[in-house]
């Protein structure tokens, strides 16, 4: 499980999210027409990396091919539309989504390390506490990179 929420999860994103860098402006053309300031995409983006910290998901994309297959696809899509509209965004709507996942990964990881039974059927319970370790570290990361980078492209000047 650790491996699961800790690697596997995030790598299918980071993975979608390093395709949209190299498609380049085209697919952010392409989205534009009903991605308005990225926000219906970093919906998407939020909505499916949600459903996947579920337990109840977890298990069936362990037990279930076919929900496998679908996990990585909708990981890997997630970090398309996330990678091609995150400059659409703008840093007030990025502050949101952000701050929004990494409160929910936080929140699921603290869980996760916190529940004092089983929430996976298919994981032991020592993997699902190293699955909530492995969430908290991804959401005060994520959240961190993010902080840092507004801070290093802002413009600050002194009058």
């Amino acid at each position: 499980m650790a491996r699961h929420m800790g690697i596997e999860l995030p790598v299918l994103f980071m993975l979608g999210w390093l395709c949209a860098r190299c498609a380049g402006p085209r697919l952010e053309q392409a989205l534009r027409p009903w991605n308005a300031h990225g926000l219906p995409a970093l919906l998407l983006a939020l909505l499916v990396t949600a459903f996947w910290m579920v337990p109840a998901a977890l298990d069936r994309a362990v037990l279930d091919w076919r929900v496998g297959e679908l996990k990585v696809m909708s990981l890997v899509a997630a970090g398309i539309t996330a990678g091609a509209t995150w400059r659409t965004a703008g840093p007030i709507i990025q502050a949101f989504f952000v701050l929004n996942w990494s409160w929910m990964t936080l929140v699921a990881g603290l869980l996760y390390q916190e529940s004092a039974q089983q929430v996976c059927s298919v994981y032991l319970i020592d993997e699902q506490r190293s699955a909530g370790v492995a969430m908290v570290c991804w959401s005060v990361a994520g959240a961190l990179a993010w902080l840092h980078r507004v801070i290093a492209n802002a413009r600050f000047t002194i009058s």
